[in-house]
């Protein structure tokens, strides 16, 4: 297999396209810096700088992919590290040798003492005090890795760590902690956890930067940095180590970005270079893109000597080659192989150098196999897309293993020895358009737009296509400066020279082609040139530019927010302050407002109740001059106390920006031109216009400068990042209402939410192991009480919020049920929101229920709006809680406190009944209780009144009364229980010794003896069921509701156990059993039922007076319900009827042949009787017409089978016995049909079949029993011989010569699992059978017949053949088809 490039070279893995912070830590090789014209131009300004011959520091500014980090990174290392490293440094370089006096004053600084800092990254500073932290410990950092021996006296951060280790200073600092301003801003709660953060974090900038804000603010004035204290400490390093200071600070970009209208105290940093050897030396993007119109800002650059860095095309070539680490193994090979590639690509070779200004072909030699015309397109490649994405070097260092086909992909892949042996310019397509396309500028996509579209190009047809629209791009971004990049015939001649696949000789056949589909149109130009472009209408160019004036005449800021809702959510608000400023807590958006849309939003809020959720509007700009309107509107504004409780937070510091507004006029216009034509691409392009307000925006205002205006801080509090602002949000709300608990560390947004307030209540109340989305709140909001009793009366938790917030309540309900005897729970968490600012959220609801818990139990209750109550249990007041929380128009519930007479009530039930203490909870609870054990009594209490001696019966009455009613009237008679109970003391334990079961059981057998002159008892007797009347009794009252029942009713039961005895008496007597119970009396009913052998339709139908007597018998035998009245009819008929019941049940088939008599004609009164007893089914369930149908198949098949046992017997007295023809087959091993002769042969199969089968009709039947009875094969088939000779015949037939073990054949038969009785038709058979012949006859057999034949002579053997072929139609077909072949 041919090698391929990654055989012979590798990427360097110090080479880096982009020098940043990571790279650098990495080890980026700075050695490789090719000194170019501006970066000697820079060390130039550095050696001048150092030699004081200019007051003024050092800028680096240049486009990305110049390498101005690169340069800086080299200035760094040559001003830092040993002469000797610097000396090879310098002589690896032609251009620096030619400067050797630059060099020795360089060393000659160095050798005087240079402390050089680095830093990296200026995105987080946006006040004075971070930006003198910053340089300052840069500055100590220097000195500490360059063991300088004077590091000056301590920095600001070791000098806050010994102000707070002084015992005052740190018991200060403590108590201002507490404060809500400083307990929102600072992660840590004591001076020591702060000294911890300083003394082990690496990145103290935001804490320091809350500590500059404390200072300040309560007049610290030890815990400050100013520009003078720096400038101090700086010139002290300087003046005691005679030493420079040179701070490069690479990324500085951000820091004017952010502070441009504040830059006075970096000005003093600056100057301090006119009187002190103190550099500043910053690397940034390109100044231009930083202006400004502050006056400061031009101070500022005039306090610089400016370096531009800029990479020419011959110096881009250089690095390229740079890149490229050849393999030691392979270096022979592969110089032999770059010449050998060099050597086939002259022409481009040559134009490029002079279009890039190379002079020397070793230059182009190193960046093989990069094709030269590829590499000046790579060159110019960043000059297409809208922002800093793509680099000739992120190219070539693109890893091979992402999904993009950049250089180390192509060198994977391809090799020398390949067609295509050079990286050529359609190969950075998908490095160019396909990975790239989203941050190409619109007019470059709308020309590489038009590749997708073409589907039905060949493979060379693409690369064409696709080399001539990047170079039409290329050619379009550069104004056509570049003649060699345009897309003429001369110049993709050069792209395609050195190409072995064919293109080079005709890729101008190929482009014709193109231009014939109308894919690109020829364009002529100076010289009777063509030029190759996209075939795009010629107005689609105007069409877009048109759309993007529209857009950019119409999008207002407030219509570029509503374009991009999520703005709302730019400050990534937690859960805590989602909850209280937020529109929702599941979006987190704040409303946000712009300067048109601002007076009339503030006006609106301003009207809205200042509650637990606060109002907060997020205020955004789309220019900075219209930021700046809007800023001076805001303070004008805030100043109103109208709208004291609205936060402005102003984010005008970041606004859209012209820039950005542009790539959102691209986006927008793109997607107004494919709407219609190209619906995908309309929506892709919508979507990026979405993304630079909804992503890109919104993350720089997320990252970006805040004012906070309230009416409290009319000139509005300062903040950087979003996180900043959350600060200041949650100190707004602490400010109001110090005791919340939103802001408590590790709670969820689910638990700030409301879903489950009842579940969640009911863990705060239960005070037990807490589970599900509320975990965690016990230990992060209720650490300190949970699982504490009385907690609230502990002194040293007197100052915790919740014993603050219980004691209250406790006197809020206390007063309550001293005035009224109840409190609402709604009055209850309305004070908690007003007072405490609880809002209505899962956590609320489970602070709400733990608040609550001591009212969770007996001796409190609950009450409806009602009036109704019921008891207080957890799962109540988690109710009461959950029904409240969050609902609006909620009904009022109550907790309430009980009642002497309740009490009363409550102890004398328990007592009397049995019934744990404190287990009832209301009247109705209480009733329900009492219900219960009055079923486990089994026998009504109404019967106590027959034995009650001590007077207590009334009590057991009114409690009869109480559960038989509900409500109001429950709780009076309740009441009035109560009150006796008073009255009474002795009533308690009287009353308990008369609620027994053994008194209900003497008072039932008392009321049975008296009651209807003890009726039901003598009956009993009659029908031996004495011992079961009690039970019977018992099972009477055990339904539910029986307790409830008073005694007319309990009597009226017993006369309906009265009737089921005397039925089932009646029973016995007609059955002539001995029945003692209805179940057994209905049980034998049903199986005499079984087998009457009568339908009962048909029997009500003859005998009418008999219908509501059957009507009954068919519900007992359908098992359905017998009522009590049923009962008494079903009494009356049996009673009534006796007499024609029993002759009935005497004789049945009498019944059976008066009912079925058509069906029954000519069959005796036995053979009647045998055709009733061969019916299986219950006849008696079935309507007149099923059971005529039954009855006549029996007799139909009672007469068929009279017939087929005549034949069956006939067949078995000729065969030896056997069953059927099947079973005959079988045994002999013979198919009985190949023994028939063929006159009966037909006849004989179908009796055959009658006796194998058990469905034959009547018909077929007798037809078969009229063959047997007059067949004369009997003797021949029991005759063995007969049998093998007629086996052999129609079995094995000609092949009987070949095949004589007849046992044999059976046996192999046999082993087929085919039944003997199919042998003689079966296929299988017949090919069992030819196989086996074929053995033998492959065995030897065709000697036989060869033998036959070679005793024939010619004549006598062609008349044999022919008299063989009439006969045998196979053999006839085989001599048609082989013709005598």
């Amino acid at each position: 297999m041919p090698n391929k490039y990654c055989d012979y070279f590798d990427i360097n893995e110090r080479y880096f396209p982009c020098v940043d912070e990571s790279a650098i830590n990495s080890g980026a090789d700075w050695t490789d810096t090719y000194p170019h014209e501006t970066f000697i131009e820079l060390l130039k300004h550095i050696e001048r700088m150092l030699g004081g011959n200019t007051n003024r520091s050092v800028w680096i500014h240049g486009a990305y992919g110049t390498g101005k980090s690169k340069c800086a990174l080299a200035v760094r290392r040559i001003l830092e590290l040993p002469e000797a490293d610097v000396r090879n440094y310098w002589n690896t370089y032609d251009p620096l040798k030619k400067n050797p006096a630059l060099l020795e004053k360089l060393l000659g600084h160095k050798e005087r003492g240079i402390v050089t800092a680095y830093r990296y990254a200026s995105g987080n500073i946006s006040t004075p005090e971070q930006l003198f932290l910053a340089v300052q410990e840069s500055i100590k950092k220097a000195l500490d890795e360059q063991n300088v021996s004077y590091r000056g006296e301590n920095t600001l951060k070791q000098g806050v760590i010994e102000w707070l280790q002084d015992e005052s200073h740190n018991a200060f600092i403590n108590s201002l902690l507490k404060k809500p301003e400083w307990e929102s801003a600072f992660a840590q709660s004591t001076a020591d956890e702060i000294i911890n953060s300083l003394k082990k974090s690496s990145d103290v900038s935001k804490l320091m930067a809350n500590l500059f804000k404390l200072a300040a603010k309560e007049g610290i004035t030890a815990l400050s940095l100013t520009a003078d204290n720096l400038k101090d400490w700086i010139l002290d390093i300087i003046g005691k180590n005679e030493t420079k200071i040179v701070l490069i600070w690479d990324e500085f970009s951000d820091f004017f970005r952010q502070n441009k209208n504040s830059l006075s105290e970096f000005q003093k940093l600056v100057s301090i270079c006119q009187e002190a050897p103190f550099y500043f030396v910053i690397v940034t993007h390109p100044i231009t893109s930083l202006s400004s119109n502050d006056d400061s800002w031009k101070i500022v650059q005039q306090r610089f000597d400016k370096v531009e860095i800029t990479l020419p095309p011959n110096i881009a070539f250089e690095l390229i080659g740079h890149a490229f680490k050849p393999k030691q193994a392979a270096l022979a090979s592969w110089n032999e192989m770059v010449d050998g590639l060099d050597g086939i690509i002259p022409a481009s070779r040559k134009n490029i150098m002079k279009a890039a200004n190379v002079s020397s072909e070793a230059t182009m030699k190193k960046m093989l196999p990069i094709h030269p015309m590829a590499a000046l397109v790579l060159k110019n490649i960043a000059t297409a897309y809208q922002a800093n994405q793509r680099s000739m070097f992120d190219f070539i260092k693109t890893p091979k293993d992402l999904d993009t086909r950049a250089f180390q992909w192509f060198i994977q892949n391809y090799g020398p020895e390949d067609d295509r042996p050079f990286l050529a310019v359609d190969m950075l397509w998908n490095f160019f358009y396909e990975n790239g396309r989203d941050y190409l500028s619109s007019d470059i996509r709308l020309i590489l737009d038009t590749f997708p579209h073409q589907s039905a190009l060949n493979s060379k047809e693409k690369i064409i296509l696709q080399t001539v629209l990047i170079m039409q791009a290329i050619d379009q971004r550069l104004g056509g400066t570049v003649d060699i990049l345009k897309p003429t015939d001369q110049n993709l001649g050069y792209a395609f020279e050195g190409d072995n696949s064919g293109l080079e000789s005709g890729y101008k056949g190929i482009v014709k082609t193109l231009v014939d589909k109308g894919i690109l149109i020829a364009t002529p130009i100076a010289d009777g040139k063509k030029v190759y472009n996209a075939a795009v209408l010629a107005g689609d160019g105007a069409k877009i530019e048109g759309y993007k004036k529209d857009i950019r005449n119409k999008f207002t800021t407030r219509k570029l927010v509503d374009e991009g809702p999520s703005i709302g959510g730019a400050l990534s608000l937690t859960p805590a302050l989602k909850l209280r400023y937020a529109l929702s807590i599941d979006s987190g958006y704040l409303p946000v407002v712009t300067m048109t849309d601002f007076t009339k939003a503030m006006e609106s809020l301003k009207h809205k109740e200042a509650g637990w959720h606060f109002h907060a509007v997020l205020a955004v700009a789309k220019t900075e001059d219209e930021a700046q309107s809007f800023r001076n509107l805001i303070k004008k504004t805030i100043a109103d106390e109208a709208y004291k409780n609205i936060v402005v937070i102003d984010a005008l510091s970041t606004p859209l920006g012209l820039e950005e507004f542009e790539h959102y006029v691209e986006f927008s216009a793109m997607s107004l031109y494919y709407q219609g034509n190209n619906n995908q691409q309309s929506k892709e392009n919508n979507k990026k216009a979405k993304d630079v307000l909804e992503r890109d925006w919104k993350d720089r205002i997320h990252d970006g400068q805040f004012i906070v205006y309230t009416y409290a801080e009319q000139n509005g509090e300062k903040a950087v990042g979003a996180n900043a602002v959350h600060t200041i949000l949650q100190t707004i709300v602490l400010t109001r209402f110090r005791h919340i608990f939103d802001f408590t560390k590790n709670l969820t947004e689910t638990q700030l939410k409301l879903t489950q307030t009842k579940q969640v209540a009911r863990y705060g109340i239960d005070n037990a192991d807490v589970k599900g989305l509320i975990a965690g709140c016990e230990k992060s909001v209720l650490a300190k009480v949970w699982n504490r009793a009385e907690y609230w009366t502990a002194p040293e938790l007197s100052d915790e919020h919740i014993v603050i917030i219980k004691k209250d309540i406790d006197k809020m309900i206390y007063d309550a049920f001293k005035d009224t005897g109840k409190i609402a729970i709604g009055d209850i968490y309305d004070h908690l929101e007003c007072t405490y600012g609880f809002s209505p959220c899962n956590m609320s609801a489970f602070v709400f229920g733990f608040l609550l818990k001591e009212y969770s139990r007996d001796p409190y209750r609950s009450m409806n709006a009602e009036g109704h109550r019921d008891s207080m249990t957890p799962e109540k007041l988690s109710e009461m809680i959950g029904n409240y929380i969050g609902k609006a128009n909620a009904k009022p519930t109550y907790i309430v406190s009980l009642t002497d007479e309740e009490k009363a009530f409550y102890e004398l039930t328990e007592h009397a009944w049995g019934i744990t203490p404190n287990l009832c909870t209301s009247p109705n609870h209480a009733g329900s209780l009492i219900l219960s054990k009055m079923r486990e009594f089994a026998y009504p209490v109404w019967c106590l009144e027959e034995i009650d001696t001590n007077g207590v019966y009334d009590l057991v009455k009114m409690y009869m009364e109480l559960v038989q009613n509900v409500g109001n009237k429950q709780h009076d008679i309740a009441n009035n229980i109560g009150k006796i109970a008073m009255q009474r003391p002795s009533s308690a334990d009287n009353l308990k010794a008369l609620l027994t079961s053994e008194n209900c059981i003497k008072g039932m057998k008392i009321f049975l003896d008296r009651f209807e002159n003890g009726k039901l008892l003598n009956i009993a007797k009659e029908i031996g069921a004495t011992d079961s009347v009690l039970g019977d009794i018992k099972k009477l009252f055990s339904v539910q509701y029986s307790a409830l029942w008073i005694g007319t009713t309990g009597e009226d039961e017993i006369r309906k156990l009265t009737v089921e005895y005397s039925v089932v008496k009646a029973t016995n007597q007609l059955l002539n059993v001995s029945t003692h119970s209805k179940d057994e009396a209905f049980k034998q009913w049903r199986e005499t039922l079984k087998f009457i052998g009568a339908s009962c339709e048909a029997a009500r139908t003859k005998r009418p007076a008999l219908d509501k007597f059957f009507y009954y018998l068919l519900k007992i035998v359908n098992l359905e319900d017998m009522l009590p009245e049923n009962m008494r009819s079903f009494l009356d008929e049996m009673t009534n009827h006796s007499t024609e019941i029993r002759e009935i049940l005497g004789n049945t088939l009498d019944l059976f042949v008066e009912l079925y008599a058509p069906y029954l004609e000519g069959f005796s009164l036995t053979e009647c009787e045998d055709i009733k007893n061969s019916i299986t089914v219950d006849m008696f369930i079935l309507s007149s017409t099923q059971s005529n149908a039954n009855v006549k198949k029996a007799a139909d098949d009672y007469k068929k089978n009279q017939v087929k046992s005549k034949l069956a017997q006939i067949w078995s007295e000729n065969t030896g016995g056997t069953k059927n023809p099947r079973a005959w087959s079988e045994k002999y091993q013979t198919p009985i049909l190949c023994l028939i002769s063929d006159d009966t042969y037909s006849i004989a199969k179908k009796a055959f079949a009658v006796l194998n089968s058990n469905n034959a009709s009547e018909s077929e039947i007798k037809a078969a029993l009229e063959f047997i009875e007059g067949a004369t094969f009997f003797g021949d088939i029991s005759n063995e011989e007969f049998r093998n000779r007629k086996f052999m015949e129609k079995i094995v037939g000609d092949y009987a010569h070949l095949l004589t073990d007849i046992n044999k054949i059976r046996n192999s038969l046999d082993s087929l699992g085919i039944d003997v009785y199919e042998w003689s038709d079966n296929p299988s058979v017949k090919s069992k059978i030819k196989n086996m012949a074929a053995v033998e006859y492959n065995a030897g057999g065709s000697d036989k017949a060869i033998k036959t034949i070679d005793g024939m002579d010619s004549d006598q053997l062609r008349n044999w053949l022919k008299q063989l072929a009439k006969k045998d139609i196979e053999l006839g077909v085989k001599i048609i088809i082989n013709g005598g072949e």
